[in-house]
C-alpha cells in the first residue's frame, strides 16, 4: 500500500502543479478538466486518509504523504504568477514537475522499501535521510533496491517513467518489460513500452512496437493512446487504404473536446489525399479512362470553387493537379484553397505544398 502512495502523490503532485496555472485566482470560468483535476485530488487525500483509517498505514505515514502533497501545492501556488500569459506559467509548473517526480521515487526509497515488514514509520532508520534529494541520486537508490528485489513490480513502476523523464529511453523500455513479465499485460503498459521503444530509436517505430500498440488496440477497442500511433504509421508509410479506416475510426471515439482531434483529422485528410493520388499514379489502360479521371478532378475543382470544401478536399485537388497538370496549375488551387482555410487546416496544406515544392506566399 505504501508503494500506491508514493505513486499516488507523484500523480496528485502532477496535477495539483497544473490546475495551478489553468485556474485564475479569482477561480472564475472552471472547465471541465480543471474539475476533473481537481476532484481526482480530492481523491488522493481521501484515498490516504482512508488507508490510515483502515490500519494500512500508520499516522506518521498518512502525515508525511499529505505534507508533502501539501508542499508541492504550496510551490505551486507561489511560481504561479498573479497576471501574465498561460504560456509563462505553463513554464513554471513544466519546470517543477521533476520535484513531484523527485518527491514521489523520494517516498518509495523511504517507505516503500519491500524487503521491510509492515513497520511503523517512525521506528525505521533513514540515515541520511536529511540530505538533499535529487532525481539522479532517487534514481540510484531505486536501483541499488530492485538489485535486491528483482522481481518488486513497484519498484519498476516507479523507475519507468522517471527513465522516461531523464531521457534514458532504454532503460525505460526495460523497465516496462519487467512490469509486462510481471503483471497481467494492459493496454496502458503495451502502449507505455511502445512508447518507450519509439524513443528509444529517436522516433522510428519498430515491428516490436508496433506489435505491442496493435495488441494493445485489440486488448481496449476505446483506446485512443495506441490507435493514434498506428493510424500514424499506416499513414507514414503511405498504407493509405488500412490509414483512412483506422483514423474515422479514432475520431469516431472523440466526444468533441479532445485536444488531439484536429491533429488526427489532418491525418485524415492527408491518408484520403493520399489514397486519391495513388490511385492516380497506377496506369492509365486507354483514353477512355483519362477522361474520367480528368473529369472527376474537374468536377471536384467546381465544387470546391463554388461551395468550398473540407481541407482533405482541398488536399486531393492539389495533388491531382500536380500530376495530371503539373506544379503551375496545383499552384492556382492551393493558393485558392489557403484563402478558405486557417487554423490546423491551413498548417496541413503547408506541409502539403512543402512535400510538393510548392509555395505558401
Amino acid at each position: 500500500m505504501l508503494w500506491i502512495i508514493a505513486i499516488g502523490v507523484a500523480i496528485a503532485c502532477c496535477v495539483a502543479l497544473l490546475i495551478a496555472v489553468r485556474k485564475r485566482q479569482d477561480h472564475q470560468d472552471e472547465t471541465p478538466d480543471d474539475a476533473a483535476a481537481r476532484l481526482f485530488y480530492k481523491s488522493q487525500l481521501e484515498g490516504i486518509q482512508e488507508d490510515l483509517a483502515g490500519g494500512r498505514i500508520s499516522e506518521a505515514e498518512a502525515i508525511a504523504a499529505k505534507a508533502e502533497l501539501a508542499r508541492e501545492v504550496m510551490r505551486a501556488k507561489k511560481a504561479a504568477p498573479s497576471s501574465g500569459t498561460s504560456r509563462i506559467a505553463t513554464g513554471v509548473v513544466l519546470a517543477s514537475l521533476p520535484i513531484a517526480a523527485i518527491a514521489a521515487i523520494g517516498l518509495y526509497v523511504l517507505i516503500g522499501r519491500a524487503d521491510l515488514p509492515a513497520q511503523p514509520f517512525a521506528e525505521r532508520s533513514f540515515a541520511g535521510s536529511e540530505q538533499e534529494l535529487t532525481l539522479e541520486t532517487a534514481i540510484a537508490q531505486v536501483e541499488a533496491r530492485m538489485e535486491e528485489t528483482p522481481n518488486d513490480i513497484r519498484g519498476w513502476l516507479a523507475l519507468a517513467p522517471i527513465y522516461m523523464q531523464a531521457g534514458r529511453f532504454e532503460e525505460a523500455a526495460n523497465a516496462y518489460r519487467r512490469v509486462l513479465s510481471l503483471e497481467e499485460p494492459t493496454a496502458d503498459r503495451e502502449t507505455d513500452l511502445a512508447e518507450a521503444i519509439i524513443m528509444a530509436n529517436d522516433g522510428e517505430l519498430s515491428a516490436e512496437a508496433m506489435g505491442l500498440l496493435q495488441s494493445a488496440a485489440e486488448r481496449d477497442s476505446q483506446h485512443v493512446r495506441s490507435r493514434f500511433y498506428i493510424a500514424g504509421e499506416l499513414t507514414r508509410i503511405g498504407a493509405f487504404e488500412e490509414a483512412v479506416p483506422a483514423w474515422e475510426y479514432l475520431l469516431s471515439l472523440a466526444t468533441g473536446e479532445e485536444p488531439w482531434i484536429p491533429t488526427a483529422q489532418s491525418g485524415l485528410s492527408a491518408a484520403q489525399a493520399g489514397l486519391f493520388v495513388g490511385q492516380l499514379d497506377e496506369p492509365v489502360p486507354d483514353a477512355t479512362q483519362d477522361v474520367l479521371i480528368r473529369g472527376m478532378v474537374e468536377g471536384l475543382a467546381a465544387r470546391l470553387y463554388d461551395e468550398g470544401g473540407s481541407v482533405g478536399e482541398w488536399m486531393q485537388l492539389v495533388r491531382s493537379r500536380n500530376v495530371l497538370d503539373g506544379a503551375d496549375a496545383a499552384q492556382d488551387d492551393l493558393s485558392r484553397a489557403l484563402a478558405e482555410v486557417d487554423g490546423m487546416d491551413r498548417i496541413a496544406l503547408q506541409d502539403m505544398a512543402q512535400e510538393l515544392g510548392l509555395t505558401t506566399e
